[in-house]
């Protein structure tokens, strides 16, 4: 059964990669491998962080949080005006890398009042880092991979993020008990500038790869960087002169204001039915395990499947109608049984088949709006739904459960068709290339 199952694996892989790709996949692979080894590495130093602080302390650090990424869209954008992509890359990470030593040194210090200071600011930095880092490798992607190498490839391309994920869980379950905390802070230096030397290895490959689809949508060599304006204001104009930037993020906080109801949801139903702490531990470390090896499973089979055969609209269709499905049983059904089905298969989905999905959707906009508006997009978008949806939650909170999951129905409704609609102008917009 297994040799089958891997044999039926390669020939798959093969018929998506086209000769000339393999290199430049293998290269994308691993820079987020590394990258994602890096960061499960070291985020349960920032999980220890958050447990030794208040409940009001910790809201005002995800406030602090959000506030710095806010401040980092206008340097990144100055960034990505002053420099091609190249150095642009590795002015990020070896900045990523440089800090982990700055706090090594900092913590090591033997005032307490520099080693509490230096906690929190590197409780805001690994959340900082985990999502910036990502979003940086994702913009050079979208720069890379025309649209329709995207649908084909960006799905295994995820799949060794997850593996990273898996591995970094990993290492850092070993160490923790070997390592003190200013030690865990070495080991992503490592990493992170293995991923580096993987990034600069897939530099090298542009050529390869626009020959490899003779429809390229690749404008690296002939689209330069407009370098008038390089703020805050500058991402929100772009993406109030474009509908379709305007779509994305409409998507994004669909996305984020339902799994944070999900989220919220969870931890009431939870909290209920399993009153010991412990086993509330052992149940989200099984939801975390299903979650990674459904995900791993949707990347490697799924994802590029659905997005070359059916198309983008489609794959973006998927979650919503997760949800859809989800918020209708825990309406009737509230029971943890339920709860948990919901969790892994809407976890897996999001990371699985919509965030390949929602990537590809970059490839078809401007260089300038591949780094500036996907930086704005990804990180004050987001994280600033998030924070509107945490207190959207608290004010519907009243309602109950069965009638909270009802009235998010019509909501998850109109999801589903800002997917389509998304996912349809993504694919106007590709033949439009095409056409050029």
């Amino acid at each position: 059964m297994m040799p089958d199952l891997l044999s039926f694996s390669r020939e798959r892989w093969k018929s998506q990669i086209q000769a000339g790709e393999g290199a430049s996949i293998c290269f994308a692979t691993a820079w987020l491998f590394f990258l994602l080894l890096g960061y499960f590495v070291i985020r349960p130093v920032r999980e220890t962080l958050s447990s030794l602080v208040s409940s009001d302390d910790l809201q005002k650090l995800f406030l602090v949080s959000f506030l710095t990424m806010l401040a980092a869209v206008p340097a990144y954008g100055f960034l990505v005006n002053l420099m091609p992509r190249r150095w642009l890359v590795r002015v990020v990470y070896h900045a990523f890398a440089l800090c982990l030593l700055g706090f090594w040194g900092l913590l090591q210090s033997d005032s307490e009042v520099v080693q509490r200071w230096a906690a929190w600011i590197l409780f805001v930095w690994i959340s900082f880092f985990g999502v910036f880092a990502t979003t940086v490798f994702w913009s050079v992607l979208a720069d890379l991979f025309s649209s329709r190498q995207a649908k084909r490839l960006f799905g295994l391309i995820a799949a060794g993020g997850t593996v990273g994920a898996l591995v970094g869980s990993l290492v850092a379950s070993q160490l923790a008990g070997m390592l003190s905390r200013e030690q865990f802070l070495l080991l992503p230096i490592v990493v992170i500038e293995l991923g580096l030397l993987c990034a600069w290895l897939l530099e090298k490959q542009v050529a390869a790869l626009a020959k490899a689809d003779s429809l390229s949508t690749v404008t690296v060599a002939v689209e330069e960087v407009n370098p008038a304006g390089t703020g805050l204001m500058n991402a929100v104009t772009h993406i109030w002169r474009s509908p379709y930037l305007q779509l994305i993020c409409l998507f994004i906080v669909f996305v984020q204001f339902c799994g944070t109801q999900m989220y919220f949801e969870q931890a009431n139903v939870v909290k209920a039915a399993l009153p010991n702490e412990a086993d509330r531990t052992v149940l989200f470390a099984n939801i975390d395990l299903a979650t990674q090896v459904l995900t791993l499973i949707a990347q490697v089979f799924l994802s590029s499947l659905l997005l070359r055969r059916l198309g983008v609209a489609f794959a973006l269709m998927v979650l919503p109608i997760i949800y859809l499905c989800s918020f209708s049983a825990l309406a009737f059904n509230p029971s943890l049984q339920v709860m948990v089905v919901a969790v892994v298969i809407g976890r897996a989905t999001g990371y699985g088949i919509t965030v390949p999905a929602r990537e590809v959707l970059f490839t078809v906009v401007k260089r300038e709006d591949k780094y500036k508006s996907k930086g704005f997009i990804d990180t004050v978008v987001l994280r600033g739904s998030d924070a509107a949806s945490a207190s959207a939650f608290t004010g519907l909170e009243g309602l109950g459960l069965r009638a909270l999951n009802l009235c998010l129905l019509p909501v998850v409704a109109i999801w589903v068709f800002v997917s389509w609609h998304l996912g349809r102008r993504q694919e106007q917009l590709a033949d439009a290339a095409k056409v050029k």
